[in-house]
């Protein structure tokens, strides 16, 4: 199909973006949502994994990549999935808003330990849907556009939810199943727990919790929820609404001050949780049930 472009552009790190998580310094992957107007962008090879969620209405699209030309309409939620070290070109008459997001090899590698792989290749998809990846995007771009309110811990499990989904669905080798075990040993859940209690006001880390007990972060998810029947991160928000109901109740501290000291980011932080968790809010608690 021919089309009328009007010049090439190299896409560069602030053309056409709209938001970034670069300053929150999330940890193996950026959130980028960008707009392009109609023309050629070129991305050259990068040392991330890129995943590309088109967010807009559908739109006639060209890419090339490895000397392949695919022509498609993309419609919203389509995927297209670049692998480390590939360059691509984007040609579009129309304007695009897409959601990037880069993704280290060394994330999926980790990942990958844990279904017995020593080496994974995150292979080229050119217009995929993906219902899963679509769920997690939209929770990491929520966040993005918050400001990171939940914390590193959520970031970290939904960016490992999406390696080990990623390695499952779209790599060379299907992956082994990981070896089947019972949860986590007694001593390590008391030790997971005592440091979650000690440090429930922190912004605990995914990574720095599965540190604790010697695990990679995708292994200590599965075995804390096989112990408990909660993800680590529904535990830890768990516990905080647990602690700010105690707090609420028998202090008289103001509201805003609790939702620090257990943890959230602030009191509408606290709010929305405990209005979706207990169907309550804050205020109501310590005037009704205090």
């Amino acid at each position: 199909m021919e089309r009328k472009i009007t010049g090439s552009t190299q896409a560069n790190s602030q053309q056409g973006l709209l938001h970034s998580s670069e300053s929150l310094a999330w940890k193996n992957i950026v959130i980028e949502q960008r707009y392009h107007a109609g023309g050629e962008y070129v991305y050259p090879s990068s040392s991330s994994h890129r995943i590309c969620l088109h967010q807009g209405s559908p739109i006639q699209i060209e890419q090339v990549r490895n000397g392949r030309i695919f022509h498609h309409i993309i419609a919203r939620g389509n995927l297209q999935i670049v692998p480390a070290g590939t360059e691509s070109i984007w040609r579009h008459t129309d304007g695009a808003e897409h959601m990037h997001i880069l993704l280290t090899p060394a994330l999926l590698q980790m990942v990958s330990e844990d279904y017995n792989q020593q080496h994974i290749e995150l292979l080229d998809h050119f217009s995929v849907q993906d219902t899963r990846i679509q769920h997690i995007s939209s929770a990491l771009l929520a966040e993005l556009l918050e400001g990171g309110p939940s914390g590193r811990f959520y970031v970290e499990s939904l960016t490992t939810a999406l390696a080990a989904h990623l390695i499952h669905k779209y790599t060379s080798t299907p992956p082994n199943p990981p070896e089947i075990t019972k949860g986590l040993p007694p001593h390590l859940l008391r030790k997971i727990t005592s440091i979650i209690e000690d440090r429930l006001s922190d912004d605990l880390g995914l990574a720095e919790l599965s540190a604790e007990v010697g695990l990679s972060t995708s292994h200590f998810s599965s075995l804390f929820r096989q112990t408990t029947g909660l993800s680590p991160h529904t535990y830890i928000v768990q516990r905080r609404l647990e602690r700010a109901q105690h707090l609420l109740k028998s202090t008289r501290l103001s509201i805003a001050k609790i939702a620090t000291t257990v943890g959230f980011y602030d009191q509408s932080h606290l709010t929305r949780h405990m209005r979706h968790v207990l169907g309550v809010t804050p205020s109501y608690i310590r005037e009704h049930l205090s």
